[in-house]
């Protein structure tokens, strides 16, 4: 018994060593951008890592008006908002579907999505900047919503389909009792009961919009609809000389991403916990 004791005694520490360990690791890289953010430019040229010795907020009004960093906050909201909205409308009722009606060719759509999962990112840029460009909607936000809502909706479809096969079917039979077709039945018992998942796929949908990078750059070259991503990067190639703002830049740009994630933790976690639980 006491080997026993001392043994998991040993587990347990080297288990929380290794997670704060983990921790700190991935946190001290944040920590060290906000604080250097409060520096000047001098100070952080001579001491780059380390707590500030004069504290400045000169850094974020520059940073915010020279990298007109106002409009792109806009811009990536626009972008985001209607990128979650189309593809809440979309994967709710296609997750209901498949999760809830039994049609021929159920397993096959299924499997389409999961195949559209294992498709790289990068490999429609070019047909579809063409398309697009022979449409005449490149270089706008409508093109960017269009991809962001199409490469959202395999992983998250599938999240919330496996979310929905744990809610029992008599719940919904019940409402079909009652009259409600299959949409009555959706919007109001499946959807109540979903909400904790439907907002973890928009936090997920929203981070991912967000921070998105290479369709943006690729799509979008008027300097008016850059989002924030592009900004960041065209910000920081411009301004390379002063670490102050380029230190700045970058909490401004991780800065919704942080905050929304930290409001909406608990939901989060649930949300993927109960999904994966009831799958």
């Amino acid at each position: 018994m006491k080997n026993r004791s001392f043994g998991s005694i040993v587990y347990t520490a080297f288990k929380w060593v290794i997670i704060w360990g983990l921790a700190l690791f991935e946190i001290f890289p944040i920590i060290q951008l906000i604080l250097n953010s409060f520096r000047p430019d001098t100070e952080i040229k001579k001491f780059p890592i380390g707590l500030p010795r004069t504290w400045t907020l000169e850094n974020y009004p520059d940073t915010w008006n020279i990298g007109n960093y106002g409009r792109a906050f806009l811009n990536s909201i626009w972008v985001c908002f209607w990128t979650i909205v189309i593809t809440l409308v979309l994967i709710g009722l296609a997750s209901y579907a498949l999760a809830k009606i039994d049609f021929k060719g159920r397993g096959f759509f299924v499997a389409y999505f999961l195949m559209g999962m294992a498709i790289p990112s990068f490999s429609h840029l070019i047909p579809t900047y063409y398309l697009f460009n022979r449409m005449g909607i490149a270089n706008t936000h409508l093109c960017l919503i269009i991809i962001y809502t199409a490469g959202q909706i395999p992983f998250n479809l599938l999240l919330l389909r496996t979310f929905l096969l744990g809610i029992p079917r008599e719940l919904e039979e019940a409402a079909k009792v009652d009259g409600c077709n299959e949409l009555g039945t959706f919007l109001r018992v499946t959807l109540p009961l979903a909400k904790s998942i439907f907002l973890t796929v928009a936090l997920l949908i929203f981070m991912k919009s967000w921070n998105e990078f290479a369709v943006a750059n690729t799509y979008v070259t008027t300097d008016s609809l850059r989002t924030v991503s592009t900004r960041f990067v065209k910000f920081t190639t411009e301004y390379n000389n002063n670490f102050g703002r380029i230190f700045t830049s970058g909490v401004i740009s991780i800065a919704p991403v942080v905050i929304m994630y930290l409001l909406m933790q608990n939901r989060f976690i649930d949300g993927l916990t109960s999904g994966g639980l009831k799958g």
